[in-house]
């Protein structure tokens, strides 16, 4: 068995290939049905979020992660050509500490953020759900929670982390100066852009309204911020008012277009007009930045200001390397262990098999035997089966727990007589 990784982040690709490979939500079922369907593929889960979309599976060996490949390009559309220099592959431990490293949150273009690890468990949940995974990954994705956790907890990867809000902050002072009285506009009920708008609010913005295609939404989300819904209808009407705009929502096709914007300006007197998307695909075309007196970030642009802050945090990073290392170590010693599951099954039918023919022997020399006599002599030889078995079974054990099982099972493989086959283990690689 094969254990890979394949995948793009906001530090190999840019956000107009990322949207393009993004899988939304409502596409799960239909993304992990044809995934698993692959011939070689036998266990799959995927992982999209705005700054990342990774393919995790267990296929029959190395030669299929081209079948993964090939599956993003038909399912995302486009051409390999267009992506493959951006596209990342682990396999086996590399697989497991890139996974660990995204859950613990220094992996993440914010380092030590906390989102990151509840979308890591919504994708487990979604592949457990649908069917997808199976022990293997359901095993690493628990342990990559687990490390994540841990993370959080023992350091302080995550204490007054360096947030999106905060750059969001950063950035629309810059442009509008001080804040005080302006109008936030949040469209959308995404996390992020739920955060930005209290950072904003807590520098001095005090006014919030609340745009989302489901009314009742926006009605929810403008309770918890104290702010004011807005029909959707209205979006036009409410780029008039806003001086600053956050958009996070999970629409397929820009939600803002250059035409919006464009009129909504010219009814602004002058006043620029600031605006954040935070959505992978995006909800703002991208000329909407073109317009005079009017500022648009995507969420690549925050990029660099978290990196700055990612230096101030080396020593915490250090601290949750060491824990991903400790959870990767134990990862790979229970998964090298599914090498011994086909040696001790065939070395158990082994010795069933001598057991029970030596039985029938018995049984054709000694036809006065009693039903109670045979059942007797049956628990019996199994007993001394099982007792002869215990100690070789323990030991394979012990040997595909070692980084260098591989010889040591072949060995027993002759020993005994099992006949060999052509999955070895080779750190991760079976």
């Amino acid at each position: 068995m094969h254990l890979v990784l394949v995948g793009v982040n906001h530090k190999t690709a840019p956000v107009e290939l990322r949207e393009k490979l993004s899988i939304a939500e409502a596409q799960l079922p239909a993304a992990l049905a044809d995934l698993k369907a692959r011939d070689s593929v036998s266990e799959c889960l995927i992982l999209s979020t705005c700054n990342r979309t990774e393919v995790y599976a267990c296929t029959a060996g190395r030669a299929d992660d081209a079948v993964i490949v090939g599956w993003i390009e038909e399912f995302c559309g486009g051409s390999t050509d267009d992506f493959a220099s951006h596209l990342y592959s682990h396999a086996g431990h590399k697989a497991v500490e890139h996974l660990f490293r995204v859950a613990a949150g220094v992996d993440s273009m914010v380092v030590g953020e906390a989102q990151i690890l509840g979308q890591v468990k919504s994708a487990h949940a979604a592949g457990n759900r649908l069917g997808s995974t199976g022990p293997v990954l359901n095993a690493l994705f628990k342990l990559a929670v687990t490390v994540g956790k841990r993370a959080r907890t023992e350091t302080d990867i995550g204490r007054g982390a360096f947030s999106v809000g905060s750059v969001a902050v950063q950035l629309a002072r810059s442009i509008l100066g001080n804040l005080d009285g302006r109008t936030v506009l949040i469209l959308g009920a995404g996390k992020m852009g739920k955060l930005a708008t209290t950072h904003l609010v807590s520098c001095g913005a005090s006014s919030v309204l609340v745009a989302n295609r489901t009314y009742e939404r926006a009605v929810e989300v403008a309770e918890q911020c104290g702010g004011r819904p807005v029909r959707f209808e209205d979006l036009a009407s409410a780029l008039e008012t806003a001086d600053i705009v956050i958009t996070s929502t999970g629409a397929e096709k820009p939600i803002i277009t250059r035409e919006m914007v464009s009129s909504a300006v010219g009814t602004r007197c002058g006043r620029p007009l600031f605006l954040i998307d935070m959505a992978v695909p995006r909800d703002i075309e991208a000329g909407v930045g073109g317009i005079e007196n009017v500022f648009l970030y995507n969420i690549d642009h925050l990029q660099a200001a978290v990196e700055a802050d990612a230096e101030n945090r080396h020593s915490e990073i250090i601290k949750v390397e060491s824990l991903v290392r400790e959870g990767v170590e134990e990862f790979m010693k229970w998964f090298r262990t599914l090498d011994a599951v086909p040696v001790i099954s065939a070395l158990r039918d082994r010795f069933e098999n001598i057991r029970r023919a030596e039985l029938e022997k018995l049984r054709a020399r000694l036809p006065n035997l009693s039903p109670e006599d045979m059942e007797a002599i049956n628990r019996a030889t199994r007993s001394i089966v099982n007792k002869i078995s215990h100690h070789p079974v323990v030991r394979i054990k012990e040997y595909a727990a070692d980084q260098a099982s591989s010889p040591k099972l072949e060995t027993i493989r002759d020993v005994f007589g099992i006949p060999s086959t052509d999955d070895k283990a080779d750190d991760g690689q079976k």
